[in-house]
């Protein structure tokens, strides 16, 4: 059953240990500030609004995604995007890569 719900950082985090390897994380915020920061084990996605297709033509649509952008907002215009072309489960991060730092969780360079 499709599953699209917006989740606060710490969630998001339990998610990922509980989930490990069985869980994508998209970094949709562009290339330069994923190179500065990320979330351990993400995977840049650089994501400005366009071409939504092209960018998620490679991705399997039965994985669940794990995804965050800058402040949120435009992750959750991703993961309504996914829920419309057929994706099966995706989780946005509430306040995005903004909330999870300030809610001061692990971060890599």
């Amino acid at each position: 059953m499709p599953h699209f719900i917006t989740i606060t950082p710490e969630a998001a985090l339990k998610l990922i240990e509980e989930r490990g390897s069985e869980i994508t994380v998209l970094d949709i915020r562009p290339k330069e500030e994923y190179e500065l920061e990320h979330l351990p084990g993400a995977i840049n996605l650089d994501y400005d609004g366009h071409k939504f297709e092209e960018k998620v033509d490679k991705l399997d649509k039965t994985n669940d995604y794990l995804i965050y952008c800058k402040s949120g907002v435009r992750g959750g215009y991703f993961m309504s995007k996914m829920r419309d072309t057929g994706f099966h489960r995706a989780y946005n991060i509430l306040g995005g890569f903004v909330g999870w730092k300030v809610s001061k969780l692990p971060l890599t360079k």
